[in-house]
């Protein structure tokens, strides 16, 4: 894309960059879950998972770029969701640093068509994991806010808000959940109590399952995953295609609201 121009030298190494036909509108910057980047399927190792690739395709086609961060293929890691919380050696500080580091190169950049008073709207996006990611990197906290003047806009997929909750959590930085009513991996209930508090938007799909925006498969039972409302004994996963369907919708509706004029 000819419309687009960035310093390719200061470049983060685990950026994936993907680019609109068209002068963008703005800037999302992706966080992966717990299952990585990229995909599980050997012939695709080096390509980003379908839900991914679907995300790149929904936000590139909106007319914004998007940028997706690999957490966990630079520190030697393909996944960490059958990794029990106190094995895992990448937490939430590192995903954190990872966003922060992203968003600070997007302002650093030269986007074309740009003013140098209006730079690009930033949209910092997350599922899971990368949800959890998400809402720590808007985080107010007593040490200040590192996400003002970075990101404009955060949006979650089902992540963990157990955490943020018991800490009284706080964030100036308008924010967007989507939940799943039969979510058994990461619990609505206190991220619906978490939106109440910050003022987030926040919609819950009653008949959906941890991962309802997957474009592929259904919906399994995952025995090999430690973590979860039941430590031990297994979750839930997989696609819901009406909510997933409404949830994009939702989405893209959003972009268009945020678009720099």
């Amino acid at each position: 894309m000819s419309a687009l121009a960035y310093a390719q030298a200061e470049r983060p190494t685990n950026l994936h960059i993907f680019l609109p036909h068209t002068e963008p509108k703005g800037v999302v910057i992706a966080l992966h879950g717990c299952g990585g980047l990229l995909s599980s399927a050997k012939s695709r190792a080096s390509e980003l998972s379908a839900r991914h690739a679907s995300m790149a395709k929904l936000i590139t086609e909106a007319g914004w770029i998007a940028l997706f961060p690999d957490s966990f293929s630079p520190r030697g890691r393909r996944e960490i969701c059958t990794q029990k919380f106190s094995e895992r050696t990448i937490n939430s500080s590192h995903r954190r640093l990872d966003a922060l580091k992203t968003a600070q190169w997007v302002r650093e950049q030269k986007w074309s068509g740009e003013e140098p008073s209006r730079p690009l709207k930033t949209v910092i996006l997350g599922w899971s994991h990368g949800g959890s990611a998400v809402l720590q990197t808007i985080e107010r906290t007593q040490r200040g806010e590192p996400a003002k003047g970075l990101i404009d806009q955060a949006i979650a997929f089902y992540p963990g808000c157990s955490e943020q909750l018991k800490r009284g959590y706080k964030t100036n930085i308008p924010l967007t959940m989507f939940l799943a009513g039969k979510d058994d991996w990461t619990a609505p209930q206190p991220c619906i109590e978490l939106g109440k508090s910050v003022g987030a938007t926040v919609w819950v799909y009653e008949e959906a399952y941890h991962g309802f925006d997957s474009p592929i498969g259904k919906v399994q039972f995952r025995p090999e995953v430690p973590n979860g409302v039941s430590p031990g004994q297994g979750v839930h996963s997989g696609p819901n295609p009406e909510a997933r369907e409404d949830a994009y919708n939702k989405l893209r509706s959003l972009l268009r609201q945020l678009e720099t004029p």
